[in-house]
C-alpha cells in the first residue's frame, strides 16, 4: 500500500513571545537574521513495512526555543542509540520552563486506517523537574482537536538512559483522493516549573490494527 506525506508548517499559538516564531527563508538566514525558535525543515521519513511506520526527524519538529543553544542544542546520537531508536540525531533539552513540541503531516491514505504516535525520549541521569510538571499530549486533524491527555513522566525519568516510545495520541483517516491534515504536540505551558535532561529521537506514528 502506497501512501503520499507532505510535510507542513503548524501555525504558531500559546504566548506573545511565540510571534518570533516564523519560519526564515534560505535568503534570510544567510543575511544572518535568527530566531530562537525551531522551525521544522526536514523531510518526514515513510516506512512501507506493515505495520506502516512513519518517522519523524527533529528536524521536523517546531520546537519552541529550539533554536537557543541555552534550552535545546541538536546532537548526533551514537550509533547504539540510533539502532535503538532509528534516528540519527536528537534534541537535547538542557533546562527549560516552556515546552512546545510540534509536528504536521498531510496524509492521503488508500484505506481506512488508524494510527498511534509515539515520542521517542531517553532521560538522561539528571533529568530534572519532570516530577511537578505533567505533560499535554495534543492531536488536531482537519483543524479540531481529536485528541488530548496529560501525563507526568517522572515514571519514564526513573528509568534513565533508556529509550522510550511515549504515547502522545491516535487518529483515524479515510480513504480519500485529498490529503487529511493532522498536527500532534506535546505541550507545557501552565507552570513556571524547571525542566531538563531529556533527549527527544524523533516521533514514531504507526498503523494500529484493530
Amino acid at each position: 500500500m502506497l501512501l503520499q506525506f507532505i510535510p507542513t508548517k503548524s501555525e504558531t499559538t500559546g504566548a506573545t513571545f511565540l510571534s518570533e516564531q516564523k519560519k526564515m527563508t534560505h535568503e534570510q538566514k544567510e543575511a544572518g537574521y535568527s530566531s530562537p525558535h525551531w522551525k521544522g525543515d526536514g523531510p518526514l521519513e515513510v516506512g512501507q513495512e506493515c505495520p506502516i511506520l512513519i518517522k519523524v526527524p527533529v528536524k521536523s519538529l517546531d520546537i519552541t526555543w529550539g533554536n537557543d543553544a541555552r534550552f535545546w542544542q541538536l546532537i548526533t546520537l551514537s550509533d547504539h542509540d540510533t539502532r535503538e531508536t532509528e534516528f540519527e540525531q536528537g534534541m537535547l533539552l538542557l533546562q527549560v520552563n516552556w515546552i512546545e513540541v510540534k509536528g504536521t503531516l498531510n496524509i492521503t491514505p488508500t484505506k481506512d486506517t488508524k494510527y498511534e504516535i509515539f515520542y521517542v525520549v531517553k532521560f538522561r541521569v539528571d533529568a530534572f523537574g519532570w516530577h511537578s510538571a505533567p505533560i499535554k499530549f495534543k492531536v488536531r486533524h482537519k483543524g479540531e482537536e481529536t485528541h488530548s491527555h496529560v501525563m507526568a513522566l517522572e515514571s519514564y525519568r526513573e528509568k534513565h538512559d533508556v529509550w522510550h516510545e511515549i504515547p502522545g495520541g491516535e487518529f483515524s483517516v479515510t480513504a480519500s483522493k485529498d490529503p487529511e491534515h493532522v498536527e500532534f504536540g506535546i505541550f507545557e505551558v501552565d507552570s513556571d516549573w524547571w525542566k531538563g535532561g531529556m533527549v527527544l529521537g524523533g516521533v514514531k506514528i504507526k498503523e494500529k490494527s484493530g
